[in-house]
């Protein structure tokens, strides 16, 4: 079933909340070269002070930093091309009439990712989420009209988005964030107003496959392998490799998504980790709970159980410290300026965001249990390529001292030093396929 709206061609301005503030949004959208749209989180503490509007509800939501930091990393690249760019979040604009679709994304994302027994609930929700997806009908207007008067294709980080603006008539570049088609992304064809930006060459297989299975036409040359979208930045720090110092501890960073995943597995793994923090530690810690109170509020249990003193996030020296904002917006970006730099390696599920940018940052990877089938195949890719392994939550300690005596973890870090190029380039090729597509006049 397609979630697809109608075109839309007369918004009704007046029925439109926070008016204002998507009038002056627009307008950023209007004059530049690289227009950008995602469906990730909102983050309303900026855009208060950006534009001075009051929004209706109380806490900003976040489904995933992913999508988020994905178009994060294309505004930077588009940035480093020395070309304009803007982009935004129609989720900042949903009206409160409205606002009950996107908590309940939220509620139930949240509801499972803390209670793996809900597993059979996770099932039943992707199938109705992702073929009937209650926010489509809450960004529809705000997204039109936000991009109603661009001039140039629009990359899109999110099917939903991507999917509502061909719909509309917009030309768009559609990136396929993860090794994994979901069936949703090719909800907008037959059309020559998309292209699709790739993982690699198995995901391109994998997409034409899957168009061959739904009937639906598309040439070869919309589909293009582009590599995933990394930050910049991140890349600049996987520049110089990082090594294991023979009697220093290891820099681990310990992590969970935008919904907050895997919390029953990471308090196992730390209470398994906690004798190597004794003095002389084996390892330190840096804890990223994201968004998400409850992860800090254990974090700093943990640390106060272990009798350690939690350092503040520029103290290197720090046994434990402790990453939790209020705000995606702080929470990627300090992300990028204290734990990519520090690490030397993660336990993290094996989702899109965390470990394509860890990889890039030239770490070694220990996997959680995965989220979906996407994950799945993220995971296959970087133990094939020698990065990541899967932790053995129970026995984390045991695992993790055997991997350091025997080489294994500086090996894998010697491997990501080496990623392709594809790794490093997919944000850049991004753009550059963009730009390569006419622009209104």
């Amino acid at each position: 079933m397609s979630t697809l709206a109608e075109p839309n061609k007369s918004l009704d301005r007046e029925k439109m909340d926070l008016l204002s503030a998507l009038e002056q949004e627009r307008t950023l959208f209007h004059p530049v070269q690289v227009p950008i749209v995602t469906v990730s989180a909102t983050f309303r503490k900026e855009l208060a002070h950006r534009y001075r509007a009051l929004y209706h509800t109380a806490d900003d939501v976040v489904f995933s930093r992913a999508h988020y930091s994905m178009a994060v990393a294309v505004y930077e690249a588009a940035k480093k091309l020395r070309k304009t760019a803007h982009f935004s979040d129609p989720t900042n604009y949903v009206s409160e009439r409205n606002w009950g679709k996107v908590e309940l994304i939220e509620t139930v994302g949240r509801l499972i990712a803390r209670h793996r027994t809900l597993k059979w609930l996770k099932n039943k929700v992707e199938t109705i989420v992702r073929n009937k997806l209650p926010i489509t009908e809450a960004v529809v207007e705000p997204l039109l009209y936000l991009t109603e008067e661009t001039r140039c294709p629009i990359i899109s980080l999110h099917y939903e988005a991507g999917n509502i603006l061909v719909k509309n008539g917009k030309k768009v570049v559609q990136v396929v964030t993860d090794p994994h088609v979901r069936p949703q992304y090719l909800g907008c064809l037959p059309s020559e107003n998309i292209i699709y930006a790739v993982f690699d060459e198995e995901t391109k297989k994998d997409f034409m496959k899957e168009a061959q299975r739904q009937k639906k036409t598309i040439a070869d040359d919309q589909v293009v392998v582009s590599g995933p979208p990394v930050d910049p930045r991140i890349i600049k720090i996987g520049k110089k490799e990082k090594k294991i110092e023979k009697g220093k501890p290891i820099n681990l960073a310990v992590t969970t998504g935008g919904l907050g995943t895997n919390l029953g597995e990471i308090k196992k793994v730390l209470q398994s980790l906690a004798p190597l923090l004794r003095a002389p530690e084996r390892i330190r810690l840096f804890l990223y709970a994201g968004t998400h109170r409850d992860f800090r509020d254990f974090f700093e249990d943990f640390a106060r159980k272990q009798h350690i003193n939690i350092g503040n996030l520029d103290n290197e020296e720090a046994v434990i410290r402790i990453l939790y904002e209020d705000s995606i917006i702080d929470a990627n970006e300090n992300l990028i300026k204290y734990v990519f730099p520090w690490a030397q390696g993660f336990i993290t599920k094996p989702s899109g965001d965390m470990t394509y940018d860890a990889a890039v940052a030239g770490c070694f990877l220990l996997f959680l249990t995965p989220w979906g089938e996407w994950e799945e195949n993220i995971r296959k890719r970087f133990i094939r390529n020698g990065i990541g392994r899967v932790l053995k939550v129970r026995k984390a300690r045991r695992q993790i001292v055997n991997l350091i005596s025997e080489g294994k973890l500086a090996d894998s870090m010697h491997k990501a030093y080496q990623l392709p190029n594809l790794f490093r380039q997919g944000a850049e090729n991004i753009v550059m396929l963009q730009s390569k597509l006419p622009c209104r006049v």
